[in-house]
C-alpha cells in the first residue's frame, strides 16, 4: 500500500525521536524543525519535534504554523500515549523594548508630571494614560455583526489624558508638539501582542511528553540546476545543485529532503482552520471556489467532501483519519511512491535567506548527435482545409527554421538518481558552451541536450507536387483533391569528421515512401479526420565531406 510521502518523513522523525533522550523534569523547550520535503511549486512539509511539560496532560506550543488544509498533525512519540485533542487558540504576549514613538513614551512614563506643549499652550501634569482608537481584542463576530459593529464611527487618534490643576485634560495626541519629561524617564516598553498558539491533551502521558508536529505550509521551495562539464569526447562529470528559496521558518541543522516529481496537494491554496486565518464563511467560499474551478459533476462531489455530511452512495469513500501508529506499520510500500527524495543532512537557514547546495556529481556517458526537424509546410490541416498565415521563416510558430540542424548531447542516465526537469549549462574546461533544459530523465534512461546550430552541417529541403487527383469522392457528397508530394532532403557535412544525423519530418497526410531506410508512423491524434498525422524519421551517419539525398513521398487530401 502506498503510504503519503508526509508519513514517510513522519517515520523518519519518529526514528529520530527514538535516540533522543529527554527527562520528566527538562524545562520546555522550542520544538525544532527535525526535517523539511521541498517541492519545487513552493511548499514545503515540515516535522518540528521537542518535549513538552504537561499538567494533567495538557501541553501548550507557542505556536500554530501557517498549514494548509487537512495537513497539521500532531504525535505522541512515547509509547502507550495517545491524543485526545488539539486546539488552536489565540493568546496575549508582551515583550520589553525601547520606545519607539511619542506615544509608547508617554505610556512607559505613566504617572509621572511632564510639561506637554499642545496647541501653542504648555500643560503640566499627572500622565493617567492614553485612550485607544479600537479595541485590541474585539470579539469574534458573525460577519453581519461585523459589518455593523465596523459602521460604527470609532476615533481613529489615541487621547492623552493629563491631570493638572484638578481636572483632567484630553488632548489629541496629534496636536503635541512637545513634551518635558522629568529627570530619569523612562525609556523602556512592554510591547503586547496577539499571538496564536496550539493547545492539546494527552492519554496516558506523564509530566511531559515528546510529540512530533507536521504540517504543509507555503514559502519553502527549491530550484534546481545542472552542470555539465565535457572531460573528453565520450564522457561528462554532470553536477546538480538545489538553489533552496525560504520566505517562511528558520531552519537550524535539519534534514532537507528535496522532492522531485508532480505532488498532488488539492488544498493547498485552502488554509487549515487551525491556522486561525479565516471564518468558517470564508472557509466554505474557498471550498466551493475550488470546486468551481473543477470540471463535471466530480466538483460538486470534491467539495461537499469538505463542508458537509454526504452519502457513501454519492461520492468515493474517504479513508478515516490516519493514525499515526497505524502509519508506522504501512510503510513497507513507501519505496513505491512516484516522488524521488534527494536528501541534504545539517541545512541552516534563516527566513528570508537563499541557499545553494549541491546535490549530487557523476561522471556519465555522452554521444554527439545532431538533430534535424521539419514542422509540416503543407498548409493543410487534418480536415483537408487549406491554411493562411503561413510564414517561413517561423513555420511551427516556435522559432524552428527549416534548414537548422541542432548539436546534441546523447546523456545516460548511469547515476542513482532521476534527473529532474532544470537548466543545463555546459561548459569545456572553463569556457562555456551552452545553456538549455535537461528533461526529466529516469534512472537507466537516455536524453538529448542541446548544445548550438551546427553551421557546418548545410541542409536545403523542397517538396513538389507530382500528381492531383482532382474532385475524389471521399465519402457521399465530399469531394477532395488527391494530391501526392514529392520531398527532397540535400545534407552535406562540412566537417572533418563522421556524424550520426537524426532527422524528423512531421507532415499531415500518408506516407507512400521514404528512401535511406526512413521510418513512418501514424501518430494517434486527430483520427477522426481525413488526413493522418504522420511522422517520418530517419538516422543516417554522414562521414566528413559527404554529400546525400534523402527523398519521400506523401498524399494529402485537400478539401474542394
Amino acid at each position: 500500500m502506498r503510504q503519503p510521502l508526509w508519513m514517510v518523513l513522519l517515520l523518519a522523525c519518529f526514528s529520530l525521536a527514538a535516540t533522543s533522550i529527554f527527562t520528566a523534569d527538562a524545562p520546555d523547550v522550542e520544538m525544532k524543525v527535525q526535517a523539511v520535503a521541498a517541492f519545487k511549486n513552493g511548499l514545503g512539509f515540515f516535522l518540528r519535534q521537542g518535549n513538552i511539560k504537561l499538567a494533567d496532560g495538557q501541553g501548550k506550543i507557542s505556536f500554530a504554523p501557517a498549514a494548509t488544509l487537512g495537513t497539521l498533525w500532531l504525535a505522541p512519540n512515547d509509547s502507550g500515549t495517545s491524543i485526545e485533542e488539539l486546539v488552536a487558540y489565540r493568546y496575549s504576549s508582551s515583550r520589553p523594548g525601547n520606545v519607539l514613538s511619542l506615544e509608547q513614551l508617554l505610556t512607559a512614563n505613566a504617572g509621572k508630571t511632564v510639561t506637554v506643549s499642545y496647541n501653542q499652550k504648555e500643560y503640566t501634569g499627572e500622565i493617567i494614560g492614553l485612550t485607544e482608537p479600537e479595541e485590541k481584542n474585539p470579539p469574534r463576530l458573525l460577519p453581519e455583526e461585523e459589518a455593523a459593529r465596523l459602521a460604527i464611527v470609532k476615533p481613529q487618534t489615541n487621547l492623552l489624558l493629563l491631570k493638572a490643576e484638578g481636572h483632567v485634560i484630553a488632548m489629541n495626541l496629534n496636536g503635541v508638539s512637545m513634551v518635558t519629561l522629568p529627570d530619569q524617564p523612562n525609556y523602556h516598553f512592554q510591547r503586547h501582542e496577539e499571538l496564536k498558539g496550539l493547545r492539546f491533551k494527552l492519554k496516558g502521558a506523564g509530566e511531559s511528553a515528546n510529540v512530533t508536529l507536521g504540517y504543509l505550509q507555503k514559502g519553502l521551495g527549491w530550484t534546481p540546476s545542472y552542470l555539465v562539464s565535457l572531460e573528453d569526447e565520450k564522457t561528462a562529470r554532470i553536477t546538480m545543485q538545489a538553489v533552496v528559496v525560504n520566505d517562511v521558518e528558520d531552519l537550524a541543522n535539519t534534514d532537507l529532503f528535496f522532492v522531485v516529481g508532480v505532488p498532488n496537494f488539492a488544498y493547498a491554496d485552502i488554509p487549515s482552520p487551525m491556522a486561525l486565518q479565516q471564518s468558517l464563511a470564508e472557509l466554505m467560499r474557498d471550498a466551493e471556489g475550488m470546486a468551481s474551478a473543477k470540471a463535471g459533476a466530480s466538483a460538486g462531489r470534491y467539495s461537499n467532501a469538505i463542508v458537509a455530511q454526504a452519502r457513501a452512495a454519492e461520492i468515493d469513500a474517504i479513508s478515516p483519519s490516519p493514525s499515526f501508529s497505524s502509519t508506522v506499520g504501512e510503510l513497507v510500500g513507501a519505496p513505491e511512491e512516484d516522488l524521488f527524495l534527494y536528501t541534504r543532512s545539517g541545512i541552516t537557514l534563516a527566513r528570508g535567506e537563499r541557499g545553494t547546495y549541491n546535490v549530487f556529481g557523476a561522471s556519465v556517458g555522452f554521444a554527439h548527435i545532431y538533430e534535424w526537424d521539419i514542422p509540416d509546410t503543407s498548409r493543410v490541416d487534418p480536415f483537408g482545409n487549406p491554411q493562411n498565415g503561413y510564414n517561413q521563416n517561423n513555420p511551427d510558430g516556435n522559432g524552428n527554421v527549416l534548414n537548422t540542424v541542432w548539436h546534441s548531447l546523447r546523456l545516460k542516465n548511469t547515476t542513482k538518481f532521476p534527473w529532474t526537469s532544470a537548466p543545463a549549462m555546459v561548459i569545456s574546461g572553463t569556457k562555456p558552451v551552452s545553456q538549455d533544459t535537461l528533461l526529466y530523465t529516469p534512472k537507466g534512461a537516455t536524453t538529448n541536450l542541446k548544445l548550438t546550430i551546427a553551421t557546418d552541417v548545410r541542409t536545403d529541403r523542397q517538396e513538389l507536387e507530382v500528381d492531383r487527383q482532382p474532385r475524389v469522392e471521399v465519402r457521399p457528397n465530399t469531394h477532395f483533391d488527391v494530391v501526392t508530394v514529392e520531398g527532397t532532403l540535400k545534407l552535406k557535412n562540412y566537417k572533418s569528421k563522421d556524424i550520426d544525423l537524426t532527422i524528423r519530418k512531421a507532415l499531415v497526410g500518408s506516407v507512400l515512401s521514404a528512401s535511406d531506410l526512413g521510418k513512418s508512423v501514424k501518430v494517434a491524434q486527430a483520427v477522426h479526420t481525413e488526413n493522418p498525422s504522420s511522422r517520418l524519421t530517419w538516422n543516417v551517419t554522414l562521414k566528413a565531406g559527404e554529400e546525400k539525398t534523402i527523398t519521400y513521398r506523401y498524399k494529402v487530401l485537400v478539401r474542394v
